[in-house]
């Protein structure tokens, strides 16, 4: 039986480490025999981005949300375990986490971390393991 079916794992595509984090994902998947989805929420107000609700502009939003895409999709591609799915949203960050992971029972979500003094969205680690049903696992 495995420990962890559905893995979910939250990644930031410009991040420089997203890829090391896809991969550190896709081996706990690999010996869980487990699903592995990628997902990459943009904050923002409601269901808009930022960029959408100063500017009015759906092509600002549509533009990004293509250029995540292929992020996602390139990280997928040369990640070494096969990623079943990959997931968009946009506003708040640990709202659309919370009901991606209940919505594909994920058993163990993974997020990168970053210390840093500024924490603009909050503590998502620990909003997460508040929230969601499965283990949160923090990765640097």
């Amino acid at each position: 039986m495995a420990l962890y079916p559905t893995v979910l794992v939250a990644v930031n595509p410009d991040d420089n480490e997203a890829h090391r984090l896809v991969v550190k994902a896709a081996v706990v998947a690999e010996q869980n025999n487990a699903e592995l989805h990628l997902a990459f929420v943009e904050p923002g107000m409601g269901n808009v981005s930022f960029a959408d609700a100063e500017l009015e502009l759906d092509a600002v939003h549509d533009t990004l949300a293509q250029r995540r895409r292929q992020q996602l999709m390139a990280l997928a591609s040369q990640s070494p375990y096969h990623v079943s799915g990959i997931h968009l949203a946009n506003g708040d960050v640990i709202k659309h986490l919370v009901a991606l992971a209940d919505t594909l029972e994920a058993s163990l979500v993974i997020i990168g971390c970053r210390k840093s003094g500024i924490h603009w969205l909050g503590d998502v680690g620990h909003a997460l393991s508040q929230h969601i049903r499965g283990d949160v696992l923090m990765c640097q």
